[in-house]
């Protein structure tokens, strides 16, 4: 039986729209799938960015730094005993607990901390995650790099932290700061990595690592963790001028320290006595040089390797050991990991001729033998030692 007019548009109009509402229902949702690309990663990006598993396993591995110093009521500032307190002391002195954090890279009980934590410190007591405490032996300092080792002699042996690839860490990696702020120990941040190879001082051993894990008074010293758990830094400084800018020593810098201060009880440097200065667009021009590569000698320093080995004033170095030096941290590290007693081969220019001569290299002398015209940087509340610039390498 064929069917009628109205019936036969009844059913067109019915099709029509069936055919109208699947187009227009899978443009809708081609449109939202479009305006959340994520929708189908949600899940799985949020599991990998949890640092649950991560924290209970190296939450044993992480310490509470507490320091006891001695301070004269002249040395006492407004708004100190905050994250001080300050408990009585005969002679008209009073006593301040100053907090920080550190992590176990020993079994025996070794933990490595910042120098700024335990620095001038009459005692030092570290506080376990089971709350044990123990009081704790000072065995070096590295002042240059801000890091001291501890040691503590624990009932039983520690669980030390995997110790991670600092030069691996990409911009954009998830990081996590454990530590002990305004002594709540134990605490834990988490976000990425914001940066790497920064400077906030005229220091040529600074190259940190700047993320935006929160970092509060009492973190310096602790560990920040990539998501397999390793440490790739040490959280140490922290931005006066906003937030979300925090600073941390790359592990690979800390390594050798450790190593050192383990084998030696300080940590041993090359020298050879003068101060570079970076080469300007005006130096070179002045000295008719081709390039700004290399370092400017600007000073001497009497009875030192550089002396004696025939440098001057105003000399350009280019290169040593046949290695290209193109900047003045770079000459001061390349100085500084030098063995002493090492013979090196400096090339460079003098009055527009090409020079070279050996050097024995000697050992650096304490920081503040080794630096000219020192100033006071501002103080930063996280982080105050004192520093200088015009260093002699």
């Amino acid at each position: 039986m064929g069917l009628s007019k109205g019936t036969t548009k009844l059913v067109l109009f019915i099709g029509v729209s069936l055919l109208l509402g699947f187009f227009i229902g899978n443009l809708t949702d081609f449109s939202v799938r479009r305006l959340n690309p994520f929708s189908k990663l949600g899940n799985s990006l949020v599991s990998q960015i949890s640092f649950a598993d991560v924290a209970d396993r190296v939450n044993p591995s992480v310490v509470s730094v507490v320091s006891t110093k001695i301070l004269d009521l002249n040395q006492v500032h407004e708004g100190f005993e905050f994250w001080s307190p300050l408990k009585p002391e005969e002679n008209g002195k009073r006593k301040s607990l100053g907090f920080g954090s550190g992590f176990v890279v020993d079994g025996r009980g070794l933990i490595l901390t910042n120098e700024h934590v335990i620095d001038d410190a009459r005692h030092v007591t570290v506080r376990l995650f089971d709350g044990q405490e123990y009081p704790a032996e000072l065995l070096g300092t590295d002042e240059q790099t801000d890091l001291a080792v501890i040691k503590i002699n624990p009932k039983a042996r520690l669980e030390p932290v995997r110790l991670g690839d600092s030069d691996r860490v990409r911009v954009g990696d998830w990081v996590m700061a454990m530590g002990n702020p305004y002594n709540y120990d134990h605490t834990v941040t988490v976000g990425i990595i914001s940066a790497k190879n920064r400077k906030i001082d005229d220091n040529p051993f600074e190259r940190y690592i700047q993320t935006d894990a929160a970092i509060n008074f009492g973190n310096s010293g602790g560990p920040l963790f990539n998501t397999r758990g390793e440490v790739v830094a040490i959280n140490t400084a922290i931005s006066t001028k906003g937030r979300g800018i925090g600073f941390a020593i790359p592990i690979n810098l800390a390594k050798e320290v450790v190593h050192q201060i383990e084998e030696h009880g300080r940590v041993v440097r090359g020298f050879l006595g003068l101060r570079p200065e970076p080469i300007t667009e005006d130096h070179a021009k002045v000295l008719h040089l081709a390039s700004t590569q290399g370092i400017l000698v600007t000073e001497v320093d009497p009875n030192t390797a550089a002396e004696r080995s025939g440098i001057r004033r105003y000399d350009v170095i280019t290169e040593i050991n046949g290695k290209p030096v193109p900047d003045k941290d770079d000459f001061f590290r390349k100085i500084a990991q030098t063995p002493p007693g090492t013979t090196i081969r400096l090339k460079g220019i003098r009055d527009q001729k090409p020079i070279e001569f050996d050097a024995i290299v000697r050992e650096r002398p304490p920081l503040n033998q080794a630096v000219l015209r020192p100033r006071q940087l501002e103080a930063n509340p996280d982080r105050t030692p004192e520093l200088t610039e015009g260093q002699m390498g």
